[in-house]
């Protein structure tokens, strides 16, 4: 897990400065922060993507089960699933 959240810091910008900075130092922030930040990044892609006329159902699709992932974690992290 410790691993995943390394490259969840280091390789994207998914989450913010003060959240990556402890998890490269080996300070891991609640996973409730950490998932409720993939929670909000999910909701942006997925409402700005489905509101581009632009985009392929394909990536409306993509999108969509980004946006249910991260609620499904949100769930299980909470202990509500």
């Amino acid at each position: 897990m410790k691993e995943v959240l390394i490259q969840l810091a280091r390789n994207t910008n998914l989450l913010p400065d003060d959240l990556a900075k402890p998890i490269l130092a080996g300070n891991t922030p609640a996973l409730e922060e950490i998932v409720l930040h993939l929670v909000f990044a999910g909701m942006d892609a997925y409402f700005v993507t489905i509101n581009d006329p632009i985009t392929s159902k394909r990536e409306r699709c993509i999108a969509h089960l980004g946006l249910a992932a991260a609620f499904l974690s949100a769930l299980a992290i909470s202990g509500e699933s």
